[in-house]
């Protein structure tokens, strides 16, 4: 093998496991050690999180009724999804949101939190940026 090839071959080795490494590792969890705040906010062992790549209707700043009723919805079933889970994995990523909370995911029973709340209509797809108005 020529050295160039090699030298390639050894930067994507190391840029692999530079990757891998930056990845949010998920750890197992019981649902003991999660507090539900909101629909789209957890607290695991007493770390606040945001959860990432949905949005859900606030429940303690409600621009209006139907924002504080949707929210309390988002709310309870979140608390279901993880009280009837057999199994909870939760990601932490590096990263922190404006108000200096962590960022993660959430999955229970191999399922994104946030994916079964978008298909139930108790949430909305958000990626960041400006939010749009619930009322």
């Amino acid at each position: 093998m020529r050295a160039q090839n090699v030298i390639v071959l050894f930067a994507l080795v190391l840029g692999g496991i530079y990757w891998l490494s930056e990845q949010p590792q998920p750890k197992m969890l019981s649902a003991s050690q999660i507090y539900v705040i909101d629909g789209d906010t957890i607290d695991v062992d007493g770390e606040r999180y945001r959860l990432t790549g949905f949005d859900t209707p606030e429940t303690y700043r409600a621009e209006c009724e139907s924002e504080k009723l949707r929210g309390d919805q988002a709310t309870a079933r979140m608390r279901a999804l993880v009280r009837a889970a057999t199994e909870i994995s939760f990601a932490a990523q590096p990263s922190r949101d404006k108000y200096g909370r962590g960022l993660g995911t959430l999955s229970v029973d191999g399922q994104n939190v946030g994916d079964i709340l978008i298909r139930e209509d108790l949430v909305r797809r958000y990626s960041g940026g400006q939010r749009s108005s619930w009322c």
